[in-house]
């Protein structure tokens, strides 16, 4: 049995849902590359557009990722093996906050949601002044997003638990 399929069949509401916005966040990132690439190519505006919301969908999942993430380590989550491996209960809330980006698996999570808010900033920011280029630009920073977002899915999924009981704390 894999990682992925571990975490979306588990007991954990907040691992399958995790799983499952890591799994919609690939697949809008590969949209929005297809989109952003052809529209720019072809010049025709609407598919850029769609490619720009498609990203900002995709920044809007990472946002939700991370805070189920955050949500899992503050509620003791420990069905979680990451959650279990980087926290305990009577760790304080600030170092259960940080523990967010404490091991690989988080860590990872944490720069695929920190590109994607400043790739949201900065094609919100530019998506009047360089519409010739803003396509390509989307793209570039989707493809890298599909990157990290496979390593996270299929080796690294900080939603993954376990396949037997999980530790008390």
């Amino acid at each position: 049995m894999t990682d992925l399929s571990t975490s979306i069949l588990s007991g954990s509401p907040i691992a399958s849902l995790g799983t499952i916005v890591l799994l919609l966040s690939f697949v809008l990132a590969a949209y929005a590359a297809t989109m952003g690439m052809v529209g720019a190519h072809q010049r025709k505006d609407a598919f850029v557009v769609s490619s720009m919301n498609a990203l900002w969908g995709f920044g809007a999942l990472m946002v939700l990722a991370s805070a189920l993430l955050i949500y899992a380590f503050v509620s003791h989550d420990f069905s979680i093996r990451y959650v279990a491996h980087y926290s305990d209960t009577t760790m304080p809330l600030w170092y259960k906050l940080t523990s967010y980006w404490g091991g690989l698996d988080g860590s990872m999570l944490f720069w695929v949601f920190v590109l994607a808010i400043f790739s949201c900033v900065a094609v919100y920011a530019n998506r009047w002044r360089h519409r010739d280029i803003i396509g390509y630009v989307i793209a570039v920073i989707m493809v890298i997003q599909l990157f990290f977002l496979a390593v996270l899915i299929y080796s690294k999924n900080p939603f993954t638990t376990f396949l037997t009981q999980a530790p008390v704390d």
